[in-house]
């Protein structure tokens, strides 16, 4: 299933991603579609866009039936079978997703906001949990997700260090390169501390209670190429 595809399922199954998303979850969803227009003919923002998509359904619970299982599918192989998609298709498919009214009516509200002010707002969340100060050159750049934080600098998410030893536990580095987090470190912290349909719970929060491999298959199931 290329892009082009992946829209034309979302397009399809619209008004079920609007029944199974809250409000602030679907206009989460609707930025990460607007980061795939803003990537235009760029083949590698337009594969790392597709994967935001993929990440901002996640709530889609179980229940959701054959779009919950299409969404699952499409996802353990996003990675290797995003394509630019073509402009007609995705300017239609926003068009429709736009128009997509709550399903059940909901008091009146502004405009979307901005893509800007919804990334801001979801960084502020994410520099929110604790952290410590990332020492340069600590790890591998793929290793340990460093966030940029205007106010205190670069800052590491506690959660990936050892209490005990005060390194990298093995498994979030396992985990971090499989989320590229030195490309995308705002990405992986998110897939850390955001909720989990399929783990129940925030990854990060499941250190050490649930088995590394489950952790890891999670992971997987987003970017690992189908079959793999």
């Amino acid at each position: 299933m290329d892009t082009n595809e992946l829209l034309a399922l979302l397009v399809r199954h619209r008004e079920e991603l609007r029944q199974w998303l809250d409000d602030e979850q679907y206009r989460h969803f609707l930025a990460m579609m607007e980061r795939l227009r803003e990537a235009g003919a760029d083949a590698e923002r337009a594969a790392m866009a597709v994967i935001a998509i993929i990440r901002s359904l996640w709530p889609v619970p179980d229940e959701a039936g054959e779009l919950a299982r299409l969404l699952h599918v499409y996802g353990r192989g996003a990675a290797a079978t995003a394509t630019v998609p073509e402009e007609d298709t995705l300017l239609a498919a926003l068009e429709a997703l736009y128009a997509t009214p709550a399903a059940e009516p909901v008091p009146a509200e502004p405009d979307v906001p901005p893509v800007a002010d919804l990334v801001a707002a979801a960084r502020r969340r994410l520099l929110a949990a604790p952290s410590r100060e990332a020492v340069p050159a600590q790890s591998p750049p793929a290793d340990v997700i460093v966030l940029a934080d205007p106010d205190a600098g670069r800052r590491s998410p506690e959660f990936q260090f050892d209490p005990d030893t005060g390194r990298p536990r093995d498994i979030v580095v396992r985990i971090n390169r499989i989320l590229l987090a030195d490309r995308d470190p705002w990405g992986a912290a998110d897939w850390w501390l955001g909720g989990n349909s399929w783990l129940g719970g925030p990854p990060a929060a499941l250190l050490g209670r649930v088995p590394d491999d489950r952790l890891a298959d999670a992971a997987l199931a987003l970017v690992e190429e189908d079959g793999r």
